[in-house]
């Protein structure tokens, strides 16, 4: 299996993408909320570009059926019902509705994977990589997108992205990874045990701690949950 990994949805190669399954990533954190919010019941995630967007489609949708999520700079958004932490989608918040999200980072990815003629989009985080790895294993080839920060690498996506790396490794999986994919393995194998030690050192994830968010550990939490969730051709984000 070829693997290209790129640091950024900004510096995406799109004929690296173009006709196959693109794994986009953002652990910290728009993906962690999806792969959270399906696995507890909800219905779909719809990703958006901008906060006015997201806000006429909940009230296109029906405002009763919606609950808007998401982040700018890491923080809540006005008039939004939740923010970016998974932790805030449990089961009794989320099941059986329909979550519209917009964050700084994510949610811009996967866009840009889709206009990449990407053949198919998961969405992939530490909390799934053995069940993201388990569905591609026959591919021939994929992208792994990861969202970075502001457009600027991020050890916490790339860190990720070691992780459903060494997940097909794991399933016996003949790998011919790009530099990036043989660093991002790197990385993971020698911090997999404590992969604060490495967090540490990445500007965003610091930045979370000093807003005092407590969820961190739980987006570092490999293979809590199964759920594939896949990007259809409606828009929307659904478990398959």
């Amino acid at each position: 299996m070829r693997v290209d990994v790129f640091s950024t949805h900004a510096n995406l190669v799109e004929r690296c993408v173009r006709d196959r399954t693109a794994i986009v990533i953002d652990v910290l954190r728009a993906t962690s909320c999806m792969v959270t919010a399906l696995s507890n019941g909800a219905r779909e995630v719809i990703p958006v570009e901008d906060v006015e967007e997201a806000l006429k489609m909940g009230g296109r949708l029906g405002r009763e059926n919606v609950l808007l999520g998401g982040e700018r700079n890491a923080l809540l958004i006005p008039g939004f019902d939740l923010g970016n932490s998974p932790l805030e989608y449990s089961g009794e918040k989320v099941r059986g509705k329909v979550i519209v999200a917009t964050t700084t980072n994510g949610t811009r990815a996967i866009r840009r994977a889709r206009t990449s003629g990407a053949r198919r989009i998961l969405v992939g985080a530490y909390l799934n990589a053995r069940a993201v790895a388990d569905r591609v294993r026959d591919e021939d080839e994929i992208a792994i997108v990861c969202s970075g920060t502001a457009e600027r690498f991020s050890l916490d996506d790339v860190m990720a992205a070691g992780s459903i790396i060494a997940e097909l490794r794991e399933l016996g999986v003949k790998l011919e990874l790009d530099d990036l994919g043989y660093n991002a393995l790197f990385l993971y194998d020698q911090y997999k045990r404590h992969p604060e030690d490495l967090l540490l050192h990445c500007g965003h994830y610091r930045r979370l701690v000093e807003l005092g968010f407590d969820d961190l550990t739980y987006c570092f939490t490999q293979n809590k949950l199964d759920v594939v969730p896949s990007y259809d051709e409606d828009g929307a984000i659904r478990a398959h």
